[in-house]
């Protein structure tokens, strides 16, 4: 490699096995694998009594990241009644429970939402979470080893009010390009049971680290001034309730104009695109891009659906033929001049029942992305969700132009359980996407992929303090293949933030790929050349020696590090 500049009532799971079974097979091969009980993940997320809040019904949050700087990349768990849990990567394909002396034992705070990113500037990953009926959030700043000291309130993130809180899912980016990580989070709450009439904890908290040099990691919040605020917002759906409910949000560069824009899924027709100014303000340009027309916004995640090099956003609702009176999921494809065209249904993506998180993956490696959806709903009451509760996980195959085939069956998947969040990793560093559902009140399921790496593959991962969030990354295979275009991410897809990995899926042929570019946050382009394929690319924005923390488990090693420096 050579670098150079540059988401009615009845029907159950009898139904869709019907309507799978009667579906085209596009399947080739490749499985998914349950070794949720192998992999030493199995806790339970809460086991609180059913008739409480309907926000206890919508809980269950993961993240992946190599928190111990070990080359192995581990997850961090969200449980409401006991302590979270860190699981650290063996490096043999088994998880072990380090939470005791992470310093997260024993604490005890309904945890829900969580991300990972360095939003210290220190070249390890940092722990965020919100919570349910807490009345702030929770900043855990990690030391290098996978030890963490709660600092939020110190740090000005820890967004406290006298109000109950109901956050979700955090996510992080530089939206004014200073170079230090900033955080959006989201919540959902109804109006009645915010007595005090506070306003949304859906906020966006700027890092101070440019203003304040040597205070990384300080944050102020700027929701107002910016101009992304989540409250009195417009319903665009009938079923319409008082309350702001906002639950999944990203940072990602829509328009290609190299400054990260806000997307945020909402419940109740109240999903918004915020265009970023460069300036440090956004515009809300939800109507004119033709989005926000989804009813039940709940999950989402962005990329390229149909190959064309812009990003796309699919959102997760509500739906199921005669079962309830609700329109399901939406896919905005996106046109290239800020704005976006309705595909849902020429996609083949409407119908996925009663949907929470979704990710794009490339399982297969045939390099376009694919589309997983996390899916189930119990609610005490028993009438809303009813008929919900026994959905298995929806799974796409794109057929390359950006239409969609269910294949879950085909492929292993076949979990009925109430799945929120959702992730996906390459766990065991074989080159294959690896999925991971959280199941609320119930057992996880880690989805190991067998077969996905048949086809050749590339990944890409930054360390370093400087930690390439919000790059965009484009391969040209150089075969007379389309250029792929991936983002280099620290969103959330509802609950779940994927592993921060850059990951290409190649196909069947073996020769070096033409060119890999990159644009890092800040606008510097950088390229390579000759690019080998299956392997682990891992770069680094800054000279220096490798970063490494806690040591790999025993009988492991370090993964070899690619460090190059930008020219």
């Amino acid at each position: 490699m050579k670098p150079r500049s540059a988401i009615a009532i009845g029907g159950r799971l009898a139904a869709l096995t019907a309507m799978l079974t009667a579906s085209t097979a596009l399947a080739d091969g490749v499985m998914f694998t349950d070794v949720t009980r192998d992999a030493g993940l199995m806790y339970i997320q809460h086991e609180l009594p059913a008739d409480l809040y309907y926000p206890v019904h919508m809980s269950g949050g993961a993240a992946a990241g190599d928190f111990d700087n070990d080359g192995y990349v581990d997850l961090v768990v969200t449980r409401l009644d006991k302590p979270d849990i860190l699981f650290r990567n063996m490096c043999n394909g088994t998880f072990a429970d380090v939470t005791a002396g992470s310093g997260l034992e024993g604490v005890i705070m309904d945890s829900n939402g969580v991300g990972l990113a360095d939003i210290d500037h220190d070249g390890d990953l940092d722990l965020y979470l919100t919570g349910l009926w807490e009345n702030r959030f929770y900043l855990y700043i990690n030391d290098g080893t996978g030890h963490f000291t709660e600092e939020a309130v110190r740090r000005g993130a820890a967004i406290e009010g006298e109000d109950n809180h109901f956050g979700y899912s955090p996510t992080f980016g530089d939206f004014d390009r200073d170079g230090f990580l900033d955080i959006h989070t989201t919540e959902w709450r109804h109006d009645e049971v915010n007595p005090t009439g506070a306003p949304s904890n859906s906020r966006l908290l700027r890092n101070r680290g440019a203003a304040a040099p040597g205070l990384a990691g300080f944050f102020e919040d700027v929701t107002v001034t910016a101009g992304v605020s989540m409250d009195n917002i417009t319903s665009t759906s009938a079923n319409s309730q008082p309350g702001s409910f906002a639950f999944t949000s990203k940072f990602t560069d829509m328009d290609g104009d190299g400054w990260l824009d806000l997307a945020v899924t909402s419940d109740f027709g109240r999903s918004r695109l915020f265009w970023n100014n460069g300036d440090g303000t956004f515009t809300d340009g939800t109507l004119d891009a033709g989005v926000g027309g989804d009813e039940n916004g709940m999950g989402a995640t962005i990329g390229d659906a149909n190959g064309d090099g812009l990003m796309d956003w699919f959102i997760t609702a509500i739906s199921g033929g005669q079962r309830i009176n609700h329109t399901g999921n939406r896919l905005f494809l996106n046109t290239g001049d800020r704005t976006f065209r309705d595909a849902t249904d020429e996609a083949g993506l409407r119908d996925g029942f009663w949907g929470w998180a979704a990710t794009f993956i490339d399982y297969d490696n045939d390099a376009d992305m694919d589309l997983v959806m996390a899916n189930g709903v119990l609610f005490p009451d028993n009438t809303d969700g009813e008929g919900f509760g026994d959905d298995i996980t929806r799974f796409w195959q794109n057929d390359g132009n950006g239409q969609f085939t269910e294949i879950s069956q085909d492929v292993g998947i076949t979990d009925t359980r109430a799945g929120k969040g959702l992730l996906t990793f390459d766990y065991d560093n074989d080159g294959d996407l690896d999925l991971f559902v959280v199941n609320n009140r119930d057992q996880p399921i880690l989805y190991r992929n067998d077969g996905g790496n048949e086809n050749s593959w590339l990944n890409v991962r930054v360390v370093g303090p400087e930690t390439g969030i919000g790059s965009r990354f484009t391969l040209s295979p150089g075969n007379g293949a389309p250029d792929q275009v991936r983002d280099l991410s620290a969103g959330n897809n509802f609950l779940g933030q994927n592993q921060m990995l850059v990951h290409f899926g190649l196909g069947a042929e073996d020769a070096p790929l033409a060119n890999l570019s990159v644009r890092w946050p800040d606008g510097i382009e950088q390229t390579w050349t000759d690019v080998g394929r299956n392997q682990t690319l891992t770069l680094s924005r800054s000279p220096g020696p490798e970063i490494h923390g806690a040591q790999p488990a025993p009988g492991c090693t370090f993964p070899p590090l690619s460090l190059s420096p930008t020219d």
